[in-house]
């Protein structure tokens, strides 16, 4: 082949059950999406009003949300994993079906702890987003590729703001079950799209086995730093049970390590991490999560809802509240839209560099503006540009960092290390704004609040630096593609 000589087009996907071009099937995706990020964001409008009907403590409670990120991150891992195996068609129509039926037991539950047996179900809804990044590259002309990934990273943040605003007014005009009835409503509908809309997609050939020690490996492993992490807030981290339940998950995902490098099939390949710009990116998004993404999730909500007389809060209802995160959501997708156009032209590189920069100019800035709520929209748009930003283009650094049959497990691994960011951040931002509360109350002073947007803004500064040593631009055009199976 000679050098001025074109690349070979991709064949044309196969056709979809409903007959729809590429446009349908990008409608089917962002569809499918919004489903899946409002099963993320109902929970944290939830919470005050499961303290309430079931008399419980936050350390209880808080559980509607840890099960749904502990399943959410093995989920976001296998998959894709699974995925590129059985087809991703085919699997997507699983994680929302099984989702959907989450969103039922948490219908019909009678407890605290049945509700959070559902949310753990629902938690199989992460996985979606790694198997749509698949579906897009597999699908799509490569030209639509990051234009396509930059509506689907939008999707998170819009939705996030949309999916807290609908949770609350389904709570406030007819209970807490409404907002889990019309879960279960969209994830049956989202199954059906999928099953209908998209084409059916052909796993690698020949079909390799399933990995299911790593998976039960990865499982607890995950889910025992997670506890960890989220107690520390009610046990301390001194408590001995916090150190044990992260040293016993640290060991066991060392041996899950020590598993999938051995492992003539593994479900996540070890061997993507020797791929530098892979594992720069990793560490972005964990850095990411654990920073901005974790600490503004929670301070959005309490620097708006908190009462004026605070020291820190501007006292709006949840719903006035709700509709200030939906004006920061349309913000955070204007900003995925630019910087997918920005990834198309220059790789997602700047992106990412310019999303962390952002971040920490967002919230620093907040640390003198949090008693005006002008100023705080300003911060938090801020923040929900630079989101944007992130979202779309950590993705697509992996992708442009591996060959077309590795896309699912290297964007799932890079989600699941985003999403674990995220539980480290929420835990220890409550951590920080604890250790310093007004007498008498859980009202956090102005002193934990600035303590708090100084650590974060490092961390923010940390993504930045991680982000200017990725190497820009595709690194594996070169590789072949394995045939497909045969239908």
């Amino acid at each position: 082949t000679t050098p001025d000589r074109p690349p070979p087009e991709k064949a044309p996907p196969p056709a979809s059950p409903g007959g729809l071009g590429p446009a349908g099937i990008v409608a089917a995706l962002v569809a499918i999406e919004i489903f899946a990020v409002f099963e993320t964001a109902m929970a944290l409008a939830a919470i005050p009003t499961f303290m309430r009907v079931f008399e419980a403590d936050s350390a209880a409670v808080g559980w509607t949300g840890t099960a749904y990120l502990l399943v959410g991150a093995v989920s976001a891992a296998t998959a894709g994993r699974l995925g590129d195996i059985f087809g991703r068609r085919n699997v997507l129509v699983a994680v929302l079906a099984i989702a959907a039926v989450g969103s039922l037991i948490s219908v019909l539950a009678t407890s605290l702890w049945l509700v959070v047996a559902g949310r753990g179900v629902q938690g199989m809804a992460a996985g979606a987003l790694p198997l749509s990044f698949g579906l897009v590259r597999e699908l799509l002309p490569e030209r639509r590729v990051p234009f396509t990934m930059s509506l689907l990273g939008g999707v998170v943040p819009v939705c996030t703001g949309a999916g807290s605003l609908l949770a609350g007014l389904l709570i406030d005009h007819g209970g807490w079950r409404n907002m889990f009835v019309a879960a279960t409503a969209m994830g049956a509908a989202a199954a059906l799209i999928a099953l209908f809309a998209l084409p059916r997609t052909p796993g690698i050939a020949p079909r390799p086995s399933v990995d299911v020690v790593g998976a039960l490996l990865l499982a607890p492993g995950v889910g025992g730093i997670l506890l960890g992490v989220s107690q520390t807030e009610d046990w301390g981290w001194s408590d001995p049970r916090v150190i044990l339940s992260i040293a016993v998950g640290a060991a066991v995902l060392l041996a899950w390590v020590a598993w999938e490098r051995r492992t003539p099939e593994p479900l996540v390949s070890i061997d993507l991490f020797r791929n530098r710009k892979v594992a720069l990116a990793t560490a972005a998004a964990f850095m990411v999560g654990a920073g901005p993404m974790g600490a503004v999730s929670i301070l959005s909500h309490m620097v708006l809802q908190l009462p004026e007389t605070a020291p820190v809060g501007l006292g709006l209802s949840p719903t006035d509240a709700g509709y200030v995160l939906l004006v920061v959501a349309v913000v955070a997708y204007a900003g995925a839209i630019a910087s997918g156009r920005i990834a198309g032209k220059m790789g997602a590189r700047p992106c990412l560099v310019l999303g962390t920069l952002i971040y920490a100019v967002g919230i620093f800035l907040w640390m003198f503006l949090d008693k005006s709520l002008a100023g705080t929209m300003f911060c938090l748009c801020l923040t929900g540009l630079a989101n944007g930003f992130a979202l779309t283009a950590l993705p697509i650094l992996v992708v442009e960092a591996v060959p077309v049959r590795n896309t699912g497990e290297a964007t799932g691994v890079n989600r699941v290390t985003l999403n674990t960011g995220v539980a480290c951040g929420l835990a220890v931002t409550s951590v920080i704004l604890a250790t310093s509360t007004v007498e008498g109350t859980h009202i956090p002073t102005q002193g934990s609040f600035v303590t708090t947007v100084v650590i974060f803004t490092c961390l923010s500064l940390a993504g930045t630096v991680l982000a200017l040593f990725i190497r820009g631009g595709r690194t594996t055009a070169a590789e072949p593609e394995p045939a497909p199976a045969e239908a």
